[in-house]
Parts: C-alpha cells; sequence; structure tokens
C-alpha cells in the first residue's frame, strides 16, 4: 500500500485498498477520514507490505478493500481471509486464502494479530464505483473512532518474531573481466530517433561488424543478446541491461543519450568533478595533513580497483587520456569510488574528463 499512499489530515483513521484498480486511488485518497489508500497486487509481498503498513500506523481503524479483484492472483480474498482466519504459525499460510502463494514468511506474526484485532475489515470487493465507495466510507465513517492507543502498538517497530529468515545483506560492487575477452569484442548502443528504435551494434576487435539489433525495449533486446549467444558472462549482461535501459529511457522521455554517461536533458553538457579552474584548489587540499587517504593511496586504490595494476596514473591527466577506456572501465571506476571510498559523485559527471586530482579534491573536500 505505501507505494500508492495519500496521506491527508492527521485525524483521519481510514485506510482504503483498491487492488489493481489504480484509477480508484486519487478520487478515495481525497475522501475525508480517508488517511492512505493503495493497491494490492500480490498475496504474499503486497499483503505483508500492507500488514507492516498499517502495523505503523496504529490511528487507523477500518481497512476497506474494494477494486478489481486479480483473476490470477487473488490478492483480495487472501487479504479477506487473513483478516477473518489469521495466519497458520508453522507453514505461515494465510488460512482460507485462494491466491497465489499466500505465504507471509517476513511479516512479524505479533504485527500480524495487532492489525487484525484493531483494524475493522470492510468487504467490498469488486466495487468499482466511486461514487457507491464515497457513501460507504461515509458510512463506516463514525466506526473509526480513535480509541486510546495501547502502549505496544505506539512503540517502535521490533524484531520480526517468529518469522523465517531474512535478507542477506551483499555489498553493492565486483569486479568483471575484460570486456574484450568476454564479448569478443565490443558494442556501441545509439538511438534512432527517427524511427523511435534503440540501435546496437556488435563488432569485433578489428572493427568487423558482427551484429546488429535494433527494438523499443530494453528487457526484449537484452533477452535477444542472451539468446543468440552474444552475451554469455554475466556481468556484461548487467552492463547491457542497465545501458539499454538509460536508452529506451532516452528514447521515451526525449533526454540525450550517450553511451557509459549519465541521462541528461537535452543540451545540457556533462562536466568533470572539477571544474579545470579549481585544479590549484584540488591541489592544495591533496597536500594538507588528513586523517585519511593520501593522493597516493587513493590513486592506487583507483588502479587496483580497476584491475590495472601496474598502471601510474599522472594526477593532473583526464581519466579518458591515460586509460585505454572501454565500455566496462568507468562504470567500475564509478564502483570503487563510490561503494568503496565513499565518494558522492554528481549525478551528471563524465569520468574520463575528471583528473585524479580533481576526483580527489571531491573525496577529500
Amino acid at each position: 500500500m505505501p507505494p500508492g499512499e495519500q496521506p491527508t489530515a492527521g485525524d483521519c483513521r481510514i485506510a482504503v485498498c483498491s487492488l489493481s484498480s489504480r484509477e480508484l486511488l486519487e478520487p478515495l485518497s481525497a475522501l475525508p477520514g480517508v488517511a492512505l489508500a493503495g493497491t494490492l497486487m500480490t498475496a504474499n509481498l503486497g499483503i505483508e507490505e500492507l500488514v507492516r503498513t498499517l502495523a505503523g500506523r496504529p490511528t487507523i481503524r477500518v481497512l476497506v478493500v474494494c477494486g478489481r479483484e486479480s483473476p490470477r492472483f487473488h490478492a483480495g480474498q487472501s487479504l479477506i481471509a487473513l483478516f477473518r482466519e489469521g495466519v497458520d504459525a508453522d507453514c505461515r499460510r494465510i488460512r482460507g486464502a485462494a491466491g497465489y502463494l499466500p505465504v507471509l514468511p517476513t511479516v512479524s506474526l505479533g504485527d500480524v494479530e495487532q492489525v487484525r484485532s484493531r483494524v475493522e475489515l470492510v468487504d467490498a470487493l469488486g466495487e468499482c464505483d466511486p461514487l457507491v465507495l464515497r457513501d460507504l466510507v461515509a458510512k463506516v465513517q463514525p466506526r473509526a473512532r480513535p480509541d486510546p492507543v495501547l502502549p505496544e502498538l505506539a512503540s517502535p517497530r521490533g524484531p520480526v518474531d517468529g518469522a523465517g529468515p531474512g535478507f542477506r545483506r551483499l555489498r553493492a560492487g565486483g569486479r568483471r573481466t575484460g570486456i574484450s575477452g568476454a564479448l569478443d569484442g565490443f558494442v556501441v548502443i545509439s538511438l534512432d530517433r527517427r524511427a523511435r528504435r534503440i540501435v546496437l551494434r556488435h563488432y569485433d576487435s578489428d572493427l568487423t561488424p558482427r551484429h546488429e539489433m535494433t527494438g523499443a525495449r530494453a528487457e526484449s533486446m537484452l533477452l535477444g543478446l542472451l539468446d543468440a549467444g552474444v552475451i554469455t558472462e554475466a556481468s556484461h549482461a548487467g552492463y547491457l541491461g542497465g545501458e539499454l535501459t538509460k536508452a529506451e529511457t532516452a528514447l521515451r522521455l526525449g533526454l540525450t543519450y550517450d553511451q557509459d554517461l549519465p541521462l541528461r536533458a537535452p543540451g545540457a553538457p556533462v562536466r568533470s568533478v572539477r571544474p579545470v579552474r579549481e585544479r590549484e584548489e584540488a591541489r592544495a587540499i591533496s597536500e594538507a595533513p588528513k586523517e585519511l587517504l593520501s593522493l597516493a593511496e587513493f590513486l592506487s586504490a583507483i588502479v587496483a580497483g580497476l584491475g590495472a595494476q601496474g598502471t601510474e596514473l599522472d594526477p593532473d591527466v583526464p581519466l579518458g587520456i591515460q586509460l585505454s577506456v572501454d565500455s566496462a572501465r568507468m562504470i567500475e571506476l564509478a564502483i570503487v569510488l563510490e561503494e568503496e571510498l565513499g565518494l558522492d559523485l554528481p549525478s551528471d559527471v563524465d569520468l574520463r574528463r575528471s583528473s585524479p586530482l580533481e576526483l580527489y579534491g571531491a573525496f577529500a573536500g
């Protein structure tokens, strides 16, 4: 429910779940007494998120379930079954639910029971008429009385009691094998705006044309590359998926697309981390005694992160001139700078135009 949440006045105590009827969100969220309104698509993760939302809003007293039911997932029927019959504590399955995989493995059983005991569910499953629903909300509003909030309901969210295993936290980053070895050449992505198509061309390392693909959707193009065996290495599939998605976004929204560069508005320039006129400032920062990485250590971290051991970087020369930059290197460098060194890069930065000294100035400053 949170993605479609439309909070109103603090004294509102009714929540509305419109299932798959997104068009109901706006009129229903504007009704007197409605604190939040949202959709529900699945009988598992969606219901878990709805329960967490209601558990965190102890003033909510009524939940109206309305809108179109999914003929496959039956999220509405499963939600109603949850309020009426609860959850089997052993298998975490919603009793009496007919939905697809109606299990709640990560939500707290305490939250489930707290919501069931506090919130009255009003079954209007299938009702899509805003006028009918307006009258229904007005009718149930007196029942959403401001009962005193029990202390345990107002307390911060605690650990998930009796829930199954949680997520294992992973660190963003990793290393990609050489693109020439994984792809046997290189890929160039561009836009044909007149035809409204993304154009992908695959070349051998000696510039011999190998494959060409056009499409309007990133997902279908990536699946086509995988199906044809052009892409076999997972990290490059991730890279191309990201680039094709950028290209699709640029095509749909009229943004400027350049491979390996951030999307930007038409006519907006790309820039380095710091303008050249501020290079002396960056050098002064690099020479100041600080309890952080020295410039030499910073350069070593960049070289190691890129897997370019043995390369000596000139602090004053843009990276695009010093390194043999392929489609992978600048993305790997961004990962090193952001995920490993903690640098907050501007969204429109072109790392190829940035010198190591400019990057260090941003890092140390």
